[in-house]
């Protein structure tokens, strides 16, 4: 097995988006750059499965439905409803296990906890190497009870659990044999010497504008609503800057109350909406500066890194990897506290250093490249999997 190519698949739901699509795409394109062969098992249509298409890569239906995904997680905790998703699990896994059968992987990666329960059974009857490529940081239950069922997972089905950083592995001290893989990052796309930028006047924004750019999947979590809090509170000094949100939903009640919200601080007019785009690195040149404002722990943020790689310095939250990654007054700048008033003075410390914003963004993108970009990692992506391929063919079912 170490010899021949290593036959790598993802399971998904079809329609996945934002971050955990960008890092499957990923992830798969740096396989095939080492010369791997990869493949999607798809439960349903979408948008992450429309990309595969696109790239000639190998996708194998498991259902026909882009509902299937809403009705396995949508049942709730009564009795009813974990019978309804017991139920609807015991079908899945039948698609999935003629799907197997037909064309196995020598690993299969998971991008989704949800999804232990339905391939760890098969894989471990077909003796398929299984990995969780954890997209979040696990949240604290009571008792960490959910690290206790990922514990149980991992050894009963033998998923080997990859956190996608530091931060996130520190939050599963109970979980056996984590290891610490940070999503792939496409250096090639993200290269300012080859991206062809729209421009300032495409989006209506003024040639002299500072603009902040924050491209993410529109909603709460996101803290949209503290950036524009925070310009209301530098009052004067926040008449230069401008605010590009690029990500959807634009048509949603939280889109409206961020237009509300601008319009009540009378910064209507500086705040710029573009929907989701499937070309981010397009936008990032039109901005100064990247900010991520997400309200709890960012897990990884590979917004922030694409941004560093466009040569943009990013301020960030510090809570969670950008605390690790933005290396404050060189790379970017933190806040520590999800507040606007904490984001309002990180603003005006950046307006301050406007003279080093060049030189930090040059810095920037050669450290994204030094950390998150290099073969090594790469190397060692695939060692993983390989190794995790091997020991599930040696093991008995």
């Amino acid at each position: 097995m170490t010899s021949s190519p290593l036959h790598v698949g993802w399971l998904v739901w079809g329609d996945e988006s934002g971050g955990v699509a960008t890092a499957v795409l990923n992830n798969a394109k740096i396989l095939l750059d080492q010369g791997q062969q990869v493949g999607l098992w798809c439960l349903g249509p979408g948008a992450l499965a429309d990309v595969a298409i696109q790239r000639g890569w190998a996708v194998h239906w498991l259902g026909q439905s882009s509902a299937l995904h809403q009705r396995y997680i949508r049942h709730g905790f009564s009795l009813l409803g974990l019978l309804r998703r017991m139920g609807m699990l015991l079908r899945l896994r039948a698609l999935l296990r003629n799907g197997l059968r037909q064309i196995a992987p020598d690993v299969l990666c998971l991008p989704w906890p949800d999804l232990m329960p339905l391939a760890g059974p098969i894989a471990r009857q077909l003796k398929i190497g299984l990995v969780l490529e954890m997209p979040n940081t696990p949240s604290h239950y009571p008792l960490q009870l959910n690290q206790r069922i990922y514990a149980w997972a991992s050894k009963r089905w033998r998923v080997r659990i990859l956190a996608n950083s530091e931060f996130s592995a520190n939050r599963m001290e109970l979980v056996p044999n984590v290891a610490v893989v940070t999503p792939a990052v496409d250096a090639a796309r993200f290269d300012p010497a080859q991206v062809v930028p729209v421009t300032r006047a495409q989006l209506g924004l003024p040639e002299q504008a500072v603009v902040l750019g924050l491209i993410a999947r529109l909603d709460h979590s996101k803290g949209a609503s503290l950036v524009i809090a925070a310009m209301a509170l530098l009052g004067a000094e926040a008449k230069q800057l401008h605010l590009l949100l690029v990500g959807g939903p634009l048509s949603s009640s939280y889109a409206d109350s961020l237009r509300a919200q601008a319009e009540a601080a009378g910064l209507a007019q500086q705040v710029h909406w573009v929907d989701t785009v499937p070309d981010p690195e397009r936008y990032w040149p039109v901005c100064d500066l990247a900010i991520n404002a997400r309200r709890d722990a960012e897990p990884f943020g590979l917004s922030i890194i694409e941004a560093m790689l466009m040569t943009r310095p990013v301020l960030a939250h510090s809570l969670g990897q950008p605390g690790v990654t933005v290396e404050d007054g060189r790379t970017g700048w933190l806040y520590h506290q999800p507040e606007p008033a904490a984001l309002a003075e990180a603003l005006r410390r950046a307006l301050a250093s406007r003279a080093q914003w060049r030189t930090m963004g040059s810095t920037a993108r050669t450290e994204a490249l030094r950390r998150f970009a290099s073969t090594a990692a790469s190397a060692n992506y695939l060692q993983l999997l390989r190794m995790q391929a091997q020991q599930a063919h040696t093991q008995t079912a």
